[in-house]
């Protein structure tokens, strides 16, 4: 028996603008908009997102896999799209693809930073990024991010912070301030 996201990604992905609007579709399905609608505005006012729909874990992996599967030769240049797009459901996307695809997705991760980013965002794709089995890379790597800019450093930082060891002790030390969250990620990074 199938369901209603089983329905649309039965569907070819259109190419283009439409591309993006299908996908925004497919993050819809089975969501419940009124119960979710008071949550959602909260977050969506705090984060600077372009929309936050609500979308569930396990519909966002199979979104993201059904990509993967049929349209692989697309992601490459989906990513950029979703990031820049900056609906919450898009970086969670552009996160589990990064994660899955070939290459070196922490490069490709740190690439798509913009000024500012959701501290939540950012940890949540490092630790997709290393679920999927993928190490982190040594302090000298991301020592050459850190230089890009603070959020660069901040966001290298939380994927050291993931992996505590005594080379990135310094690189975790040094970077800019942050928030709530940020600051207590790092404390926990440096305790002994």
């Amino acid at each position: 028996m199938s369901d209603q996201l089983d329905d649309i990604l039965s569907e070819k992905l259109p190419k283009g603008r439409k591309e993006l609007l299908f996908l925004k579709t497919a993050y819809t399905i089975g969501v419940e908009a009124l119960v979710n609608r008071s949550i959602t505005d909260k977050l969506l006012i705090d984060s600077g997102h372009t929309f936050h729909i609500g979308t569930t874990d396990p519909q966002m992996r199979r979104i993201a896999s059904w990509l993967l599967t049929n349209y692989e030769e697309r992601i490459p240049n989906l990513i950029p799209k979703l990031w820049k797009r900056n609906g919450r459901e898009d970086l969670k996307l552009a996160g589990l693809l990064i994660a899955n695809t070939e290459g070196d997705p922490w490069s490709k991760f740190l690439g798509l930073l913009r000024k500012r980013e959701p501290v939540e965002v950012l940890l949540e794709v490092a630790e997709e990024i290393k679920r999927s089995g993928r190490t982190i890379p040594p302090a000298e790597a991301l020592d050459k991010w850190c230089s890009k800019s603070a959020i660069h450093h901040q966001t290298c930082m939380l994927i050291a912070s993931l992996n505590p060891d005594t080379e990135y002790f310094e690189l975790i030390r040094t970077a800019p301030k942050g928030g709530e969250l940020f600051e207590r990620i790092r404390n926990r990074a440096l305790e002994p």
